[in-house]
């Protein structure tokens, strides 16, 4: 790892990993929310205001020309004309309220004031003056009018039209909104597995390769052998310093039998040469004066080399409870060490307690799409009912064309107002038909929306599947981790069993030192007295032998050692 994201604990390697996870699937919630509320306020302005705007206008329009119409068929006809003008000023009346309500423009308010205007003139110079009995006037003022009727009726379309432009910018809001979110769906949850993986294998390598070597380590030292190089790491975590205690531990045990093996090498010399002056004492009295004398030398040599000995076996037994402690802080550091692991294995638990609450999330906005969906079908079931409207109006229009032809010179004007009406029919077809198309767009984008939140759902659970592995990796480390434990475990029991020897060669060495002791007490006593001599000599012969047998087993049991 680089110098920038060297961590003193595992814990901060794993909590960095995992932060990493952690954050990226935040980002991507976030952003998924962000995403799914700005499309839920284009639908929302789309259904509850651009919509209706643009059919309040159309009908606007649709009312006035009914107004010219009946205003045209009562300056021609009579009868209730006037009522029916009415009956559509009232209706333009509620589709501007309702307009007003969602928020009129300046255009809006314009064409509202011409229509007041107009609607004042055809009352007071119209319907007024064809009651006086002023019909030719009524007509002409009637028909003054008709440039203002076109700009009305014109005027309104546009809007309308302004509208409908405003309905398909938002669509394409929509549209944009909704690849943008596909691609990061697909973008996002490839990098959090990508990362999430990532972070894992780096994690597990770090914390399980100088773990592993540790665990090498210990049962090469548990063998007996003790000759490798010390670890190297580069780690300032617990790993780091478990590693370094396992080197201290090799050492100093190394060091401590390299001793034990000099100090061994060196008693077996002296138990010989100790035998071979007992064996020459006994051989010959002559040499009795000489011998002892050597015996004397030997006896204190003897005696001196049993007392470094016993110091040796001191450092030696304080060495073995060094390595001992240090055994149970290594066993320390491994609990700590599976500790750590399962707190790693419950933030797995947390990433995918986030994951199931993201999942919940695009299943609401899969639903709330569907429901726009839904109202879209409504408003198209709306727009067939008023296409069937238009149909039946232009099949009037035909059926009073049909008519006028029948009524001949006397049902010309009749006529014209049929050929009106039915092309204001065709007109309200048309429109019906461009609303028909724009909604089926909206219904096929949401279609698309939702095909999309779906697709995301399903990278979800694929992100969850990838959380769930990572825990049973986890899992399996915390199991590696729990049998190093159990290696570390066998090897402080071992070193206790080599300070119960130590304790007991230390005590062996002891008796040795007090026999070699006696032995030369003996040595002096035998130059007053031969049989003292012989019977001193006997016991020097035996303590030589016991000297040498404890020397053999102190030699096997540091043999069992490679240094």
């Amino acid at each position: 790892m680089k110098k920038g994201f060297s961590f003193k604990s595992i814990r901060m390697k794993i909590l960095f990993g995992f932060s990493l996870v952690i954050l990226l699937i935040v980002l991507y919630g976030v952003y998924n929310y962000s995403v799914i509320v700005k499309s839920n306020e284009e639908a929302r302005n789309i259904v509850e205001k651009e919509l209706p705007v643009m059919i309040a206008n159309q009908e606007m329009a649709t009312t006035i020309a009914n107004r010219i119409s009946t205003a045209r068929g009562y300056v021609l006809f009579g009868g209730d004309y006037k009522d029916r003008f009415n009956e559509y000023t009232e209706q333009g009346k509620q589709l501007e309220a309702t307009i007003r309500e969602i928020g009129a423009s300046e255009e809006f308010d314009e064409l509202i004031k011409k229509t007041v205007d107009w609607r004042t003139y055809v009352a007071s110079d119209v319907f007024e003056e064809y009651e006086k009995g002023n019909i030719d006037l009524a007509r002409e003022n009637l028909a003054s009018k008709d440039t203002v009727v076109r700009e009305l009726l014109a005027g309104y379309d546009q809007l309308a039209k302004e509208s409908r432009d405003s309905i398909i910018a938002a669509e394409a809001a929509v549209i944009e909104n909704g690849e943008r979110t596909l691609f990061i769906s697909t973008i996002v949850p490839i990098l959090v597995i990508v990362v999430s993986l990532a972070a894992a294998y780096i994690t597990s390598n770090i914390i399980t390769r100088p773990i592993i070597k540790v665990m090498d380590r210990m049962k090469l030292i548990a063998s007996g052998d003790l000759s490798n190089e010390p670890l190297e790491v580069k780690s300032q975590d617990e790993v780091g310093q478990l590693v370094d205690a396992t080197n201290d531990m090799n050492n100093s045990i190394r060091e401590l039998l390299t001793e034990i093996n000099v100090v061994s090498g060196s008693i077996t010399g002296q138990s010989e040469e100790l035998s071979q002056s007992a064996d020459e004492v006994n051989s010959g009295s002559e040499q009795i004066a000489a011998t002892m004398q050597e015996l004397a030398a030997g006896t204190e040599s003897e005696a001196r080399t049993a007392s470094e000995l016993a110091t040796l076996m001191g450092s030696f037994s304080t060495s073995i409870q060094n390595a001992n402690t240090m055994g149970e802080a290594v066993q320390d550091s491994s609990n700590e060490v599976i500790r750590m692991t399962g707190e790693g294995s419950q933030l797995m638990k947390s990433s995918n307690e986030q994951m199931n609450k993201i999942d919940q999330i695009v299943q609401e906005s899969v639903q709330k799409v569907q429901g726009l969906d839904v109202k879209a079908q409504e408003i198209t079931k709306l727009i067939s009912v008023i296409h069937e409207i238009a149909d039946q109006t232009n099949l009037l229009a035909l059926n009073a064309a049909i008519e006028a032809a029948r009524a001949g010179e006397h049902g010309k004007s009749f006529a014209v107002v049929a050929d009106e009406v039915r092309k204001l029919a065709e007109q309200v077809s048309r429109s019906i038909t461009d609303i028909t198309e724009i909604v089926t767009g909206i219904q096929n984008e949401t279609s698309l929306v939702t095909s999309a939140l779906q697709e995301g759902y399903k990278e979800v659970l694929l992100g969850t599947t990838q959380i769930e592995t990572t825990e049973k990796t986890f899992a399996g480390i915390n199991s590696s981790i729990l049998e190093m434990a159990n290696t570390i475990n066998t090897v402080s029991e071992n070193l206790a069993s080599i300070t119960t020897d130590s304790e007991k060669m230390n005590s062996y060495i002891s008796e040795i030192a007090a026999i070699s002791e006696e032995s030369a007490a003996g040595v002096e006593q035998t130059s007053a007295s031969t049989q003292q001599i012989s019977s001193s000599m006997d016991e020097i012969s035996n303590s030589a032998n016991d000297l040498s047998q404890l020397a053999e087993k102190l030699n096997e049991l540091v043999h069992k050692f490679k240094l």
